[in-house]
């Protein structure tokens, strides 16, 4: 019942852009960026007089319903002479049979998808070790203020989708609806992706096929279950990029405002939109007219001062924690954050962009993916760069080709990146018509965007799913050229290829599969278990044991220790992968409150700002053999219990802490 008031928010802000006379596609994305926007305000405001908790949630959202409504009541049937957003489409065209089949198919995909966020925890990597663990912290400091953590990613990076699964988790109680963050964002951007087509000068069935080619996306497929920000940015971008187009045709304010929104929303959610933006906005820009072009300068002012107020308290807390509004550099977090390339260069951008356009040629054959990797390996050399280069590649690790896989974090795009790149090449070569220039301009903003990316970033063998942003938008492109360039057949074809490698990654997820098959993990293992899915399933009896004995103290504060014994130069430690522990142990910021103990970076300073009782238990990770963390909580109920690398410090524990590690057996 509690989630309720969000759900009527956004319903009656969809209802008062209804009214001022906008398409239902134009209302449902300016409802998602109005709804995104009222997100950070009540997340913000709630946390200064640290009440961000199940009652100030409810109240926020409850007070914008109200607002909302008033506003619906007074608007009346008053705003229909607004032209903005007005639909384009011929009121009698009409979808033919085999579209409307095809587009009952992505509908089951997205069904697919939704039953497995709505059934399976969350349990990818990085969710386990920042994006969620940020989340338990905030409810339990009633803040979404800055704390001391020895993972600064948990602080630094974008939190809009987490403020997002925190207001979820608040309401409902649990972590049960977080992974449908990244849901919305697809079914958001299929109707996005189907407008842009309409503007692109796509007739229905174009609009239908863009949507069909979003909804099939393979990696965005796998991802979009789950508790990750790729397909919640790529939302974002998709949206500003729709209404920078909308601008181009009614250049008025409120057009300005979701324009403005949707860029902070993005920037807000991950760092990548920095890139993107940027290249694509421009690119629109472009399509305007003169006039367009002139006047959008002139409101740039308004623009920066509306993504400024979405980011502004983000950007404060960065500041004060280590003098730069985007939390980075950070020198003593290890190389492990630092992703960006330190010598940027011509031929350096080029062999990113091969080994990146690589990450989607990976085949179930491993002879055939050696020939592959053989290839690239041969084209990076012969332009004079080392496939291996440690200046270009993350961590220094070896070039590879990525397996055919259906785990989101290597999974590949193939099918539609061989559809993308021939319709960029059709676009770019028939660009006749003012509707097929503005297919040409965005055909352009998507390789820009993708060159500089590759040119500042550098390369990961999972970095993939950051591409999300250009595949969706791509996807309008792909719909217009299959519409336009293809016959019917053709193109029918080709949707229904693409709806069927897409049912595969829909019920054969790598980590929460709706399928029983031995080469995936299932929907049907225990909750508790399936948290451990993404290549963690050796550590969940450990995890388990040691939430038993948090439980069985029957007490509320519980600290928890991340231990590493030296600044990161590599991977993450494997004591940062903590949040299953939290579901475990009802850390709710309710039932049971949680922080960081033992922090010796930059944030410890925070300690004071967030003080905390002296804990019940301490789950200290990676302490089983460090003698000073079994000196320092000795005091904290003088026992301890050993599970592998995990020690809890607490009054029921199997042996005595007399200040030294207990013997290995």
């Amino acid at each position: 019942m509690l989630l309720l008031p969000p759900i009527a928010a956004f319903v009656l802000l969809f209802l008062v852009l209804r009214e001022t006379g906008r398409d239902w596609r134009s209302s449902l994305l300016g409802g998602f960026v109005l709804w995104g926007a009222c997100v950070v305000a009540i997340t913000e405001c709630l946390s200064l007089p640290h009440l961000f908790t199940r009652v100030g949630v409810v109240t926020g959202w409850l007070v914008v319903c109200f607002a909302t409504l008033i506003v619906l009541v007074n608007i009346g049937g008053r705003g229909h002479s607004s032209s903005e957003g007005r639909t384009q489409d011929d009121p009698k065209a009409k979808l033919d049979g085999m579209t409307k089949v095809l587009l009952a198919g992505a509908g089951i995909i997205a069904l697919l998808v939704g039953i497995t966020a709505i059934v399976a925890p969350p349990n990818i990597w990085d969710a386990m070790e920042y994006h969620l663990p940020r989340v338990v912290m905030w409810m339990s400091n009633r803040s979404v203020a800055f704390y001391p953590t020895p993972d600064y990613a948990q602080l630094v990076w974008g939190p809009w989708s987490e403020y997002v699964m925190a207001h979820t988790y608040l309401l409902w109680g649990s972590d049960r609806f977080v992974n449908l963050v990244e849901f919305f964002s697809l079914l958001g951007s299929m109707a996005g992706v189907s407008l842009i087509a309409r503007r692109l000068g796509a007739g229905p069935r174009g609009q239908a096929l863009a949507a069909i080619v979003c909804a099939t996306i393979p990696e965005g497929v796998l991802e979009a279950s789950g508790p990750m920000n790729t397909y919640v940015v790529s939302f974002w971008i998709m949206t500003a990029v729709v209404f920078a187009m909308e601008w181009n045709d009614d250049p008025g304010w409120l057009n300005t405002v979701f324009l403005a929104l949707s860029a902070g929303l993005a920037l807000l959610t991950k760092g990548t939109a920095y890139i993107f933006l940027p290249c694509l906005i421009f690119a629109v820009w472009l399509m305007g007219s003169s006039a367009s072009r002139l006047l959008f300068l002139k409101r740039s002012a308004a623009i920066a001062a509306l993504v400024l107020a979405i980011n502004g308290a983000q950007y404060y807390r960065c500041y004060e924690l280590n003098g730069s509004p985007l939390g980075v550099p950070l020198p003593d977090a290890g190389s492990r954050v630092q992703l960006a390339m330190s010598h940027p260069s011509v031929r350096g951008t080029v062999a990113n962009a091969l080994r990146n356009l690589s990450l989607h040629f990976g085949t179930p054959n491993d002879a055939l993916n050696s020939r592959i990797e053989h290839m690239f390996r041969f084209a990076i050399q012969n332009i004079g760069v080392d496939p291996d280069d440690p200046g270009q590649v993350w961590l220094g690790e070896h070039f590879q080709i990525n397996h055919f896989s259906s785990d989101e974090g290597i999974a590949g795009n193939p099918l539609h990146l061989a559809l993308l790149l021939l319709s960029i090449g059709v676009v770019l070569w028939h660009s006749s018509s003012d509707e097929a220039g503005r297919a040409r301009w965005l055909a352009a903003g998507i390789v820009l965007a993708y060159l500089v990316f590759c040119a500042l970033l550098l390369w990961q063998r999972w970095a993939s799913r950051y591409e999300m942003p250009l595949f969706v938008l791509g996807s309008a492109i792909t719909g217009l050229v299959l519409e336009r360039y293809c016959s019917r057949k053709l193109a029918a074809t080709v949707a229904v290829a693409m709806l069927a490698l897409a049912c595969l990654f829909a019920v054969a997820n790598k980590t929460r599969a709706l399928v029983r098959w031995s080469r995936v993990d299932d929907v049907y293992h225990p909750r508790a278990m399936q948290y451990f899915a993404h290549l963690h399933q050796q550590v969940a009896p450990e995890f388990m044991a040691a939430a038993d004995v948090v439980n069985q103290l029957q007490c509320k504060e519980v600290a928890v220790d991340a231990y590493e014994d030296q600044v990161q130069t590599g991977h993450s430690p494997r004591s940062f992968y903590i949040y299953p522990l939290f579901p475990l142990i009802h850390a709710d910021g309710r039932e049971r409150t949680v922080w960081y103990s033992g922090v010796h970076n930059q944030t410890r300073r925070y300690a004071a700002d967030e003080p905390h009782p002296s804990p019940c238990a301490v789950v200290c990770l990676d302490c089983a053999n460090v003698p000073e963390k079994w000196a320092q909580y000795r005091k904290v109920g003088g026992r301890a219990s050993v599970f592998d690398y995990i020690v809890v410090f607490g009054s029921t524990g199997e042996i005595a802490n007399n200040g030294v590690p207990a013997p290995t057996p």
